[in-house]
């Protein structure tokens, strides 16, 4: 935010008046599931990429983990792994530095397939096996049924190891999955 009281002048004079202001929007945010009073807090931001945090102090900046426009994340109980999504359900497994929040290993994990992806495309963790996905493609879901098979190796092409389509998810041609949930029960 930039202010100037002499707009018609020859040359414009400004003055900043942020005063360290920021702003960004989230997509999405993740905690751990498992570890009550954790400070650690994940979030995917618009044109912003995916960041982390580890602070209660909310004047304390946030570490960039991921690139693009950050979408879905999650957590699996323990940060024993984290899961975040950039545009077009392009999704890793990551291996993070739980102190300072550098990416230790990764792996792009989304399915091969026809790529029907919504731009911020929707994926959640089973809340009762943390090694179980579900992702939303179009009008089609995905389930993958073992994330704990998938080793780090730092590669970023789609995988089919363990990914089932399940069928007939959703009838009709212009409808799509635009969000998932999943019940403990």
């Amino acid at each position: 935010v930039q202010l100037t009281v002499a707009v018609t002048d020859s040359a414009v004079s400004w003055t900043s008046l942020s005063n360290g202001y920021l702003t960004s929007q989230f997509y999405t945010a993740a905690i751990d599931p498992a570890t009550p009073g954790s400070r650690v807090v994940v979030g995917g931001l618009q044109d912003n990429g995916t960041h982390f945090t580890n602070s209660s102090q909310v004047t304390n900046a946030w570490q960039w983990v991921s690139g693009g426009d950050g979408s879905y994340c999650a957590v699996a109980p323990g940060c024993a792994y984290f899961y975040f999504s950039k545009q077009e359900g392009k999704t890793a497994k990551v291996r993070l530095d739980t102190l300072t929040g550098t990416v230790l290993a990764y792996e792009r994990i989304d399915p091969i397939s026809p790529g029907e992806y919504r731009f911020i495309n929707p994926f959640i963790l089973d809340p009762n096996n943390s090694d179980i996905m579900y992702m939303a493609e179009g009008r089609r879901l995905w389930r993958n049924d073992d994330l704990s098979q998938i080793a780090l190796n730092n590669g970023w092409d789609s995988i089919s190891t363990n990914w089932v389509q399940l069928p007939d998810t959703v009838p009709g041609s212009d409808i799509e999955i635009s969000t998932l949930a999943a019940s403990t029960t």
